[in-house]
């Protein structure tokens, strides 16, 4: 069930469409793909540390001769208790890639989980001001919502509400299929590539 919400007076209306068979079953293994894509960003600098950036003097522990132990330079050799290490492990990069068929499954994907759980809604973008939007929030029940737009740049409402509390906001060139499914709600703009492309295809 994907809902549609009229923003010049604050109703919603149910959109009796049903999910074309093809698709009726989610990809969990692309989403999963999608999702750790995005979580294999990692800063990269965590390795063990050499000798040279372990903390204290580099001067001679005891002198060369006449101890009858071993001779011994800096105490950061790392043959010594709290040492630097010899060829430890260092950052290798672990993100992936995953190509553009995968990408365009992982959407799809996701908006069908959104309309089994109906909680995908569908609106027209060039109705949305500062202050119908501000009402037509009273009116929605989800905890977190998420909306799409064709774009995000210069859009008054994404100004003023861009940092309430569990609403954001996106574009099609910035869509995550993270985001959409961490928020209950999902909100798409009818101008999105989102709704004309790929919604359409796999619903009638």
């Amino acid at each position: 069930m994907i809902k549609e919400i009229n923003f010049t007076d604050s109703s919603i209306k149910e959109t009796k469409l049903s999910v074309i068979p093809e698709f009726t079953q989610p990809s969990s293994k692309v989403i999963s793909l999608a999702i750790n894509k995005v979580q294999s960003h990692k800063q990269g600098n965590n390795h063990s540390k050499d000798r040279s950036e372990i903390a204290g003097s580099t001067k001679k522990l005891f002198k060369q001769k006449g101890t009858g132990s071993s001779r011994a330079g800096s105490g950061k050799n790392g043959s010594r208790r709290g040492g630097g290490k010899a060829f430890g492990p260092k950052f290798h990069q672990v993100s992936f890639k995953i190509n553009k068929k995968t990408k365009t499954l992982s959407k799809v994907s996701s908006l069908i989980t959104k309309i089994e759980n109906n909680n995908l809604y569908i609106f027209n973008e060039d109705e949305v001001s500062v202050e119908n939007f501000s009402k037509s929030l009273k009116s929605i029940n989800h905890k977190s919502i998420i909306f799409v737009f064709k774009s995000t740049k210069d859009v008054d409402v994404i100004k003023k509400f861009n940092n309430y509390k569990n609403i954001s906001f996106m574009s099609d060139s910035t869509y995550s299929v993270f985001k959409a499914l961490k928020h209950e709600a999902l909100f798409l703009s009818k101008n999105s590539e989102l709704f004309t492309k790929h919604l359409n295809g796999i619903v009638k």
